[in-house]
């Protein structure tokens, strides 16, 4: 009975369920994830997959992560730490569902769903805002509902670039394409009304990338993404109090970071910590100092490099990525992480609008692991995974196959 079953048609109905889940539930991401393994296993075919995944770049830098790790275990604050931290890589492994079981078909959907859930997030965001309704204790002033507003600034940017891709790109429809432009205009709105100052650099950088990517004519690519960003920037100075008072207060830390040393406000707090990293890789640069260690010894540094530890103390990471790779795992981390990047960067795609999204996309991760450890929190993990597992799948099938659509 069990012969007739098609575990890969439902694996791939699993993964609709599982991408409308990322911008809203992470409840809804673990059922997912769980029932999408139990169906691969099931699934079977280990010849094919096996022989699949070990000739693929991404999947081979992931697991050379997991085995860096692994190796420096003993290296870990404590041994049981050390495993769960590693764990939480779990999540990585929809990478290789996607690469053997996703069929082209389903790519459309899988956007979709996702589209859906943002759209689903910015309704109740907009209605937080608006004081039409209380959820959890989110504030109006940063209505984030899901996830941090750090995260979720990121999300609504690569969102609204997907949405600029099938507006200037995709669908001819008219009705579809209005559709799609008012609803990557409720997008920009949504991230410059809220407090995720990295989100607003990422469009900016995104901007840049896909109108130099479209047209052939860089010098009027250039004019019209700077019109573009400096239109928006003015009517969100004006029109959005958040955005106004967290931009005000960024030239303010700057000036007095440069000016007067001072190092006690947010982004200047980010930079200490990004110095104080990068010294303490630079005294056992090899190694590194294993995972939960890469915080220790911090007023000896504080002390050293100027900085107050009364303002440091209370932070329990680098607010970097990168760094915090690189001293847990040493120098292995850091080419491991290079080796990622590339992956994702070198994928080939017969359509070029794929080209521009994974560029866009791999920038938009890099700059959020700059400001925060986007590799160990939940929303950057799926957020990688999810958007590096679907590209690398898609560069595999226009590769092996034909071209993949989204509409």
């Amino acid at each position: 009975m069990f012969k007739n079953i098609d575990y890969t048609k439902i694996i791939n109905y699993l993964f609709i369920g599982y991408v409308f889940s990322v911008p809203i539930s992470k409840a809804g991401i673990s059922l997912f994830e769980n029932l999408i393994f139990i169906f691969w296993i099931l699934e079977g075919r280990w010849s094919y997959k096996y022989d699949l995944i070990k000739k693929n770049k991404l999947s081979l830098a992931i697991i050379s992560l997991i085995l860096v790790n692994l190796i420096f275990l003993p290296n870990a604050s404590s041994i049981s730490f050390g495993l769960s931290y590693i764990f939480k890589y779990r999540h990585f492994f929809i990478i290789f569902v996607m690469l053997t079981s996703l069929k082209r078909e389903f790519i459309t959907y899988l956007f979709s769903a996702f589209l859906t859930g943002m759209l689903i997030s910015e309704v109740l965001s907009y209605g937080i805002f608006f004081e039409w309704w209380h959820y959890k204790d989110i504030l109006p002033t940063d209505p984030a509902p899901f996830m941090s507003h750090i995260g979720y600034s990121i999300y609504l940017s690569f969102t609204s670039i997907i949405l600029l891709i099938y507006v200037l790109k995709i669908d001819n429809n008219l009705k579809r394409k209005l559709f799609y432009s008012f609803f990557l205009t409720t997008v920009t709105i949504n991230l410059f009304i809220n407090g995720g100052r990295t989100g607003q650099v990422i469009y900016v950088v995104s901007i840049f990338i896909v109108f130099f990517m479209s047209f052939k004519n860089k010098f009027k690519a250039m004019i019209i993404a700077v019109t573009l960003l400096t239109s928006i920037f003015l009517l969100a100075y004006n029109f959005s109090p958040v955005f106004k008072s967290r931009l005000n207060y960024a030239i303010s830390d700057i000036s007095k970071m440069k000016q007067s040393n001072d190092y006690s406000h947010s982004f200047s707090i980010r930079v200490s910590l990004w110095d104080i990293g990068s010294h303490k890789y630079l005294d056992n640069p090899i190694l590194g100092y294993g995972i939960d260690n890469d915080m220790k010894n911090l007023k000896y540094y504080c002390d050293n490099l100027g900085y107050s530890y009364d303002i440091l103390k209370n932070f329990s990471d680098n607010h970097n990525t990168f760094i915090t790779i690189a001293l847990q795992i040493g120098i292995l981390g850091i080419l491991v992480m290079l080796f990622i990047l590339y992956s994702l960067y070198s994928l080939k795609f017969k359509t070029k609008y794929f080209k521009i999204l994974t560029i866009v996309f791999t920038t938009s991760f890099i700059l959020w692991g700059m400001t925060g450890i986007a590799f160990h929190i939940m929303n950057g993990m799926i957020y990688f995974t999810l958007f590096a597992g679907l590209f690398n799948t898609i560069s595999y099938l226009e590769e092996n196959e034909e071209r993949v659509s989204l509409s």
